[in-house]
Formats: structure tokens, C-alpha cells, sequence
């Protein structure tokens, strides 16, 4: 039975895995005053980590943020980080700055925590073309794992297997749509892709309140179809890197009382809010993170998503535990980034 659950503080996994954690240095992109970034690097810092990268694009908020952890645990080093993940080539300059840091000879956690959702909002794109959820909540960070991949794999050479790890945020979202691999920029209709890329609009429907199915974009269609990317990422992360001790996973962190969530909440329907009941801290979101990145129990083959602090395979979708789709999605964004002459 798991010490963790859907009530556990990030600060108590903290305490109890702290073994794993003293001494490890630790980046957690999307990280604000309010949000679950914050929190995980909280919980981080509260079990020992030597350093921690902290990201956001906006300058003064980072300089806030960092400020207040600064203060909270003056033994661990915050390093701030600007990285705009809207732009693949501020990406590249965010991974250049810190491969080029020789106080962080290594990495021993990622946490990819970062992400966009603008709800009814009409179709955007990022810096490079790219739908923007598909481009923030994905590739960005598809990008920014593989050059940031020598101070992981600097990690692993020095630890056991599986005490380096990536982890990636996801969310409940995912069942809405699988990848959309025909138009995965989402420039055609909702439904003109073929069967088994079409969106599973029933759950999306009963949570935003809106029973006809769009005929055009729609973002939360759009957000579903990044947070698949994202578990299928870290499905393929294993295949490529568990042979060097570097694991990944993903998870739901569930209904978490954030910013965004407070953004989200008057465009939920009614019903949709009396069946997520109260929302968890922040602190009990990023529970489920820290037991991701550091539970010595977990194995990638034994699942590798997570909810409410355990693994619950049959909460994930099986498109977004789909091996072919897992390499097909690699392989596609590695073409796009070839594509705009970043890979």
C-alpha cells in the first residue's frame, strides 16, 4: 500500500524520500508565485536539493518568485532561468546558458511542469508557426529535454539506475483527443482527421458545459492533444534512455488550485464543478511530481503515469500509451524542429 495519496503535502514526500533528494540539483520549468511550480520547487528544496533552476518568461516574476524561495530556504541555491517557451530559439538560448554553466556540472531531475491552456480562446501560434499548446506544452520541452540530455546523462553516470529522472506534467485533459499526427498544427477542421485521431469529445463536452462537437479549432481539443504528447513522451524517454538509468514519467496532478485553475473555473460548467468537489493546494498537486521524480519504488515497466501520488495505468488513455504512437510522435517532432533548422 502507498504511503501517498490524493491528500498528501508535496513537503511530506519531500521529507520522506529526502535521501533522494539532499544534495541533487533539480530544474522545474513554469514556475510563478501562486502555481504548482512553485510549490514543487518548495518541496524540493524542503528535502535538501543543493539547486534548483527555476524558469518563467517573465523577468520580474521570476525575480519575485526567486526572492521568496531565496528566503523560505536560504540553504538551497535558486537559480533563475528566462526561457520563453513559445519560441524554440529562446529555448535553445535557455540550454545553451546553462550547458554553458560549469556550477551545474549535472541534472538529476527535470521536472516539465510548464504549460499553456487559453480555453475557448481562438487558434494561436507560437514564435515558429506552431499551434500554441502543441508548441509550448510539447515541443518546447521536447526540445529542451534533448539539450539538456548530457547534464542528465553527466547524472546518471554517477548515480544507481532510475535516480535520475524526467518527469512530465500532464492532466486529465489527456482523454479528450490522441495525437492528431495528419494535422498535428491543427489547421483543419475538429473532425477531418481520420477515426482514430478524431477528439473523445464526451468528456470534454460534460467538463466546459458545450454538448455540439466544434466543426472548427477548438483549444481544448488542442490542450487534450498536448498532454497526450506529453505522456507519450515520457513513454519514449524510457525507451530511448531506462538503458542508462534515466526514467521518466507523467501524471495527473489532479484539480489543483492554481492560477490557471482560477482562471478556468467560470468557464467550467456547473456540473463540472460540483464533480471536482474542492480543488487540492497546490502543495497536494505537487505531491504527485515529487513522488514522480523521486519514489525508489517506481519502475517504467511497471507504469509510468501517475495519479494522486500513485501509478494508475488505467487512468491513462490507451492512445497515449500507444508504443508506435510514442515513436511516431518522437519522429514528428524531431521533424518539425528540423523543419525550422533548430535540430
Amino acid at each position: 500500500m502507498s504511503l501517498f495519496n490524493s491528500s498528501t503535502s508535496a513537503l511530506n514526500v519531500a521529507q520522506v524520500h529526502r535521501s533522494r533528494i539532499e544534495g541533487k540539483t533539480i530544474l522545474i520549468t513554469g514556475v510563478a508565485s501562486g502555481n504548482m511550480g512553485e510549490a514543487t520547487a518548495l518541496a524540493f528544496a524542503h528535502g535538501g536539493a543543493s539547486t534548483i533552476i527555476i524558469t518563467a518568461r517573465d523577468r520580474a516574476k521570476l525575480h519575485v518568485v526567486t526572492h521568496a524561495l531565496s528566503e523560505s530556504y536560504p540553504n538551497t541555491k535558486f537559480r533563475p532561468l528566462m526561457l520563453n517557451l513559445s519560441s524554440l530559439k529562446a529555448v535553445q538560448e535557455a540550454a545553451k546558458e546553462i550547458m554553458a554553466d560549469e556550477a551545474i556540472p549535472q541534472l538529476d531531475y527535470l521536472v516539465a511542469n510548464a504549460g499553456v491552456n487559453s480555453f475557448d480562446a481562438p487558434r494561436t501560434e507560437t514564435n515558429d508557426g506552431i499551434e500554441m499548446h502543441f508548441g509550448v506544452n510539447h515541443l518546447a520541452h521536447h526540445l529542451l529535454i534533448q539539450l539538456l540530455l548530457p547534464k542528465i546523462k553527466a547524472a546518471a553516470s554517477t548515480t544507481a539506475p532510475g535516480e535520475t529522472r524526467i518527469v512530465l506534467v500532464s492532466s486529465a485533459a489527456c482523454f479528450g483527443s490522441p495525437v492528431r499526427f495528419s494535422d498535428w498544427n491543427y489547421e483543419k477542421a475538429s473532425n477531418d482527421v481520420p477515426d482514430s485521431e478524431k477528439p473523445n469529445w464526451g468528456p470534454l463536452a460534460s467538463f466546459i458545459g458545450r454538448p455540439q462537437e466544434p466543426d472548427h479549432f477548438e483549444a481544448n481539443i488542442a490542450y487534450a492533444q498536448a498532454k497526450t504528447a506529453n505522456i507519450l513522451t515520457a513513454l519514449q524517454l524510457n525507451k530511448i534512455l531506462s538503458a542508462e538509468g534515466i526514467y521518466a514519467f507523467s501524471l495527473d496532478p489532479g484539480y489543483v488550485d492554481s492560477n490557471g485553475a482560477k482562471a478556468q473555473i467560470p468557464r467550467m460548467s456547473e456540473a463540472s464543478r460540483k464533480a471536482l468537489g474542492e480543488p487540492k493546494t497546490t502543495d497536494q498537486g505537487a505531491a504527485t511530481v515529487l513522488v514522480a521524480a523521486t519514489s525508489p519504488d517506481l519502475k517504467p515497466e511497471d507504469g509510468f503515469y501517475l495519479v494522486d501520488c500513485v501509478v494508475d495505468m488505467e487512468k491513462c488513455p490507451p492512445f497515449a500509451s500507444d508504443e508506435v504512437a510514442a515513436e511516431k510522435l518522437w519522429e514528428l517532432s524531431d521533424m518539425v524542429l528540423k523543419a525550422r533548422a533548430i535540430l
